[in-house]
């Protein structure tokens, strides 16, 4: 660079293109909007907010940049090419998060994706990625020369009247976005979720002393905010009241992850189907969530997941682990991912000694052969003198996988899965016979259980539940959701769920469960607890006759769900903020939430907080 005055205004110039370029790439995010805002006021927020946002993103980008502007041109130029090829893809990544997740990249995600057992790419899919991030840091470096060659000369043609309209925008999106959050106006607020890194203005307080508020709107948005990420807890309610237990059956949970319901067929998953006749199937079982976090905490604490942050703060135990222990059950946990990730190791399994924390294997389906493993050696050496409790956790749906050698499989089936295709156009039918081959496989492993609990002549003095922790979307709603923990449909909520076990009446429930009706079922029949169920659970006993539920809770990472029979009523627990859906997760137009239920299950997410 010829001195350090171009150099600047070659970055600022650089900036600016990239600015344009990272706006077209955001635009892929307002395709998954519901409706895009009709009304004039919603509609400017939507394009001020955009221009305003990506451009400032682009700023902060560009201010540190000007920590390598003093080196040489060359080196600069490299490394400023670099910082802008790493900023886009993370923003091109995000979209394709955001596009199967409806989320944006963070912590969590990261977490997961980094523990090598959430998400595994194919070699084809990891050589697209390094190519394309080559490929895009030459455009880069290409673009920092035409930029100081061609477009310094004219910056202030571009620069100031760029700079000006990016203003403009901010300074409109937050005036708009100030008066839409005091007045609970969603064609606004919805717009919200689809910007990464987006903290936009309000100022609730101040339009309030102005007089320029919707008290009601706000009330209601206040309301929606979930409560019980309080770090005090009131759980259980009192001490648990109990009775001596003679002979304490053993208890067996057999979990596959992500296990849609319309899979557990006598094709798909024979063995589970076949012993599941001579048990309890439960055929409208809602998960307690759509991701793997939310649906074991509500499978062994009855209560909404909502919960799940103050109750890891508290390094909380469930009293359905608590009463085990107290009645001298062997507990074993089999997790085929790691118990660590999530934190079961400090909640569910919080005081369970000699915790088994992973398993080994390079593949989901070899560390659910080693759960099996380990589970037949534990079974055959274990102190027959105590009750027992084990806790089998397969994993390879949701990796969409199995031996290379497996058969049978279902067919055309999907040889690879490369995330990068799935938009709304791929053909899902080779994809889901892939699904349904992994269910297959798993459902072989999980036979081999029952089949040696039922050898050992131990069957008939075990509980089983047999379920799956949520769902997995196929692009079933045409929406492009491709996975879970992204929408509260059926797909990724709705999971299979059977109980064997001596004595009950066999046949089939009709009406709406829950995963946290669980933990109050087994401790009031089966482990001795007299207290009453609304102490401890927010949920039912699966064993008496099933009352007709109206509605069910269901949460995410970010927020939680009211579902019926016909709407999906979907809460953010950060903004408070909602949209009513239909069960294909569209928005039902000009309706309103039923408020009597809303209430009811603001009651239930706030029971065990102090």
């Amino acid at each position: 660079m010829k001195n350090v005055k171009s150099k600047y205004t070659t970055l600022g110039l650089f900036a600016l293109v990239n600015a344009l370029i990272a706006i077209l790439i955001a635009m892929r995010y307002f395709q998954y909007l519901p409706v895009i805002p009709t009304d004039g006021i919603g509609f400017i927020y939507l394009v001020t907010a955009v221009l305003g946002h990506i451009s400032m993103l682009a700023g902060v980008i560009a201010l540190v940049g000007l920590l390598v502007m003093w080196l040489p041109f060359g080196v600069a130029r490299c490394l400023v090419a670099l910082l802008a090829t790493l900023s886009l893809a993370a923003l091109t990544i995000d979209t394709f998060v955001f596009a199967q997740y409806r989320f944006h990249i963070n912590a969590v995600v990261l977490n997961m994706v980094l523990s090598g057992q959430i998400v595994e790419f194919a070699l084809p899919t990891w050589l697209k990625v390094i190519g394309s991030f080559v490929a895009l840091w030459l455009m880069q470096w290409w673009l920092v020369g035409v930029t100081h060659r061609y477009l310094t000369p004219m910056r202030w043609r571009f620069g100031k009247a760029f700079s000006g309209l990016i203003v403009v925008c901010v300074l409109v999106s937050s005036g708009i976005h100030v008066w839409a959050s005091a007045n609970g106006r969603q064609s606004v607020l919805m717009t919200d979720r689809y910007l990464p890194l987006y903290y936009p203005l309000t100022a609730n307080s101040l339009m309030k002393k102005m007089g320029w508020v919707d008290l009601q709107a706000l009330a209601n948005e206040k309301s929606l905010k979930n409560s019980s990420k309080k770090s005090d807890l009131h759980y259980p309610k009192s001490p648990l009241q109990t009775e001596s237990v003679a002979k304490p059956l053993n208890v067996v949970f057999l979990v596959i992850d992500s296990w849609r319901y319309d899979s557990f067929t006598p094709e798909v998953s024979p063995n589970l189907w076949r012993y599941a006749q001579q048990g309890r199937i439960y055929q409208h079982h809602i998960s307690t969530g759509n991701a793997t976090r939310a649906g074991i905490f509500g499978l062994f604490y009855g209560i909404p997941s909502t919960y799940w942050q103050a109750f890891l703060a508290n390094q909380r135990s469930p009293v359905l682990m608590d009463r085990m222990q107290q009645l001298g059950y062997d507990i074993q946990a089999f997790g085929s991912a790691k118990i660590t990730n999530p934190e079961f190791n400090q909640t569910v399994f919080r005081h369970v000694p000699n915790l088994r924390l992973e398993s080994d294997g390079n593949s989901p389906y070899q560390r659910d052969e080693d759960v099996n493993h380990d589970w037949m050696q534990w079974f055959e050496h274990r102190d027959t003198s105590k009750p027992s409790f084990s806790f089998l956790f397969y994993d390879a749906p949701h990796g969409y996988d199995f031996p290379a050698d497996y058969s049978p499989t279902f067919e055309p089936m999907l040889k690879d899965v490369d995330y990068l295709k799935l938009n709304n156009d791929f053909d899902p039918k080779p994809f889901m016979n892939r699904y349904k081959t992994s269910v297959h496989f798993t459902d072989g492993l999980a036979g081999q259980v029952l089949d040696k609990l039922k050898a050992s002549g131990q069957l008939d003095n075990t509980v089983v539940i047999i379920t799956g922790d949520h769902g997995q979307e196929l692009n079933d709603n045409k929406l492009n959701y491709w996975g879970h923990n992204s929408n509260f449909t059926n797909y990724q909520v709705h999971v299979p769920f059977v109980v064997l076990a001596p004595g009950i009446k066999v046949g089939e429930e009709l009406n709406m469960t829950s995963h946290q009706d669980v933990a109050p079922t087994l401790l009031h029949h089966f482990l001795g607890v007299t207290s009453p169920i609304a102490d401890y659970s927010t949920g039912v006993d699966l064993l008496d006759p099933v009352a007709k539920r109206d509605w069910i809770i269901s949460a995410k990472y970010s927020g939680y769900a009211v579902i019926t029979d016909k709407t999906i009523l979907e809460v953010s627990s950060v903004t408070g903020g909602y949209e009513l859906l239909d069960k294909t997760n569209r928005p039902i137009s000009d309706a309103k939430p039923n408020f009597s239920q809303l209430q009811a299950a603001l009651e239930e997410i706030s029971r065990f907080s102090k």
